[in-house]
């Protein structure tokens, strides 16, 4: 009787395995991929990183990314576009007395502190276009599809954001108070804006979010904290990190509230929060519930989001997990790391290095 229900169990699983691999044929790349992910996982098979391309770290560099396939850099005033291998597609250099470049989702952004004049491009090298400010910029950063962009003057410190069009729909300015971070929701409707208020005599983080028209909608003190993260979910809610707790705040109240101990990094998916603290990586639902929570014996100060997965990174190693399983561990000398579609870029003090997740051999 155990025989023929064990003999069953595996005649099942092979008949689903057969279903799977025939269903991969008649459906899209991307579910393919999610197909095959699949039957790696009811095969069991061992992951391992596999090195695609690497060249060596010989010239200062400055910072570095990569898209796609194309791996960005920026030296000397120069940014490069190259392929993994190293091999030089284009590049571009610039004449910029206090250089600053900004990797987006979308394009890569270099600026000119000094005078406001900023390019940016595609992950392709084409010029998408150039903005002449004609004056200092602390800061900018993209923001869905729009550009926000930070001045600092002696007592006034400003926050302007262009649309997709680069049309301004936001210019806010505050006097004795220190921006600390600035982000719009993805259509450009809303704006929300983290400020650090010392003038009652307590430290004091001041939440300000906007409408259009720079409609002001409403305002909310945190004491004691500095709120260096905030984002928009869905529904316009707010999501607020700062040194110490995470909150989702909704119509100037805030409706939930988490404390955690040594927060390293935060990332926001569509309907769940991905926070790394201490030695853990913690899953919470929009209604502060903790979903998932694993545990790491090593120490990890990064967290990436890579193929329906989540990547993790310290000074010498890199973990990849999938809910609460571990999928593969990798041993490195690390500055930084960041991810593609499918490519993981290692950038070490000798070598650059670019990845993929493969099957042990």
């Amino acid at each position: 009787m155990e025989e023929n229900k064990k003999s069953s169990l595996k005649g099942f699983k092979i008949f689903i395995m057969v279903f799977l691999i025939l269903s991969i044929f008649l459906l899209e790349e991307e579910n393919q991929k999610r197909l095959a992910k699949i039957l790696d996982f009811i095969g069991g098979k061992e992951k391992v990183l596999e090195l695609v391309n690497s060249f060596e770290n010989e010239d200062d560099i400055q910072n570095i990314n990569i898209y796609n396939e194309t791996v960005v850099k920026y030296n000397n005033n120069k940014i490069s576009f190259m392929e993994t291998d190293g091999t030089l597609i284009l590049e571009k250099e610039f004449n910029f007395e206090d250089p600053f470049v900004h990797y987006g989702d979308k394009y890569i952004y270099v600026m000119d502190k000094s005078t406001g004049d900023i390019y940016s491009f595609d992950k392709d090298g084409k010029t998408i276009d150039r903005l002449q400010f004609g004056k200092e910029i602390f800061n900018l950063k993209e923001s869905h599809q729009n550009l926000i962009y930070h001045i600092k003057n002696s007592d006034v410190e400003s926050i302007k954001i262009l649309d997709k069009d680069r049309v301004t729909f936001g210019n806010y300015s505050y006097e004795d108070k220190n921006i600390l971070t600035c982000v719009s929701n993805i259509n450009g409707t809303r704006a929300a804006i983290s400020l650090l208020n010392l003038n009652e005599g307590i430290l004091k983080s001041q939440i300000e979010y906007y409408g259009e028209n720079e409609e002001r909608l409403g305002s909310l003190d945190i004491e004691g904290e500095i709120v260096v993260y905030l984002n928009f979910t869905s529904k316009n809610e707010i999501i607020a990190l700062s040194d110490r707790s995470l909150y989702l705040i909704k119509d100037d109240k805030i409706m939930w509230k988490k404390e955690f101990d040594l927060i390293k990094d935060i990332y926001l998916g569509k309907d769940k929060i991905y926070i790394l603290y201490s030695n853990y990586l913690e899953t919470i639902d929009f209604n502060g519930n903790t979903e998932e929570k694993i545990g790491f014996t090593e120490d990890y100060k990064k967290v990436l989001p890579f193929e329906q997965r989540f990547l993790l990174y310290g000074d010498d190693n890199i973990i990849i997990v999938e809910g609460k399983k571990e999928i593969l561990k990798h041993n490195d000398n690390i500055i930084e790391v960041f991810t593609s579609k499918d490519q993981i870029l290692i950038w070490g003090p000798e070598e650059i290095k670019t990845y993929r997740i493969s099957n042990k051999k």
